[in-house]
């Protein structure tokens, strides 16, 4: 078991897109601003790393941040560690993000995004 016991597991995409990016932008602003998320490495689910699979294991609840319809994140989480996301979120159809094939991203859409799921999130937990 890993030391990550209770707190809310972050899946995201990290594609090469700019949703993919925003997407991997807002987990790892969850991740800095509270001690209650853990990001996990999507690359690192897929090769059956133990530290990765046991964060979700031990996670109390589960968000996959997505960048596009593919939802490449969402699928993994589930067909690697059996579990389904208690959130999932999609960028471009949430929020409305048009996708381009460009890295950058606004840091305003990380941080509009971040507080909304934050907010969802305490939804969940109600």
């Amino acid at each position: 078991m890993s030391n990550e016991n209770g707190k809310i597991a972050v899946v995201a995409c990290s594609g090469s897109a700019n949703t993919g990016q925003t997407a991997n932008g807002v987990a790892a602003k969850l991740g800095a601003d509270s001690e209650d998320y853990v990001m996990v490495c999507l690359a690192a689910l897929t090769l059956g790393q133990k530290s990765s699979l046991d964060k979700i294991a031990d996670a109390k609840k589960i968000v996959v941040i997505d960048g596009c319809p593919v939802k490449c994140a969402s699928q993994i989480v589930t067909k690697y560690t059996g579990k389904k996301p208690d959130l999932d979120i999609q960028i471009m159809e949430e929020y409305g993000i048009k996708k381009v094939p460009n890295p950058v991203f606004d840091k305003k859409d990380v941080d509009k995004i971040s507080k909304d799921i934050q907010n969802k999130i305490k939804n969940l937990q109600k």
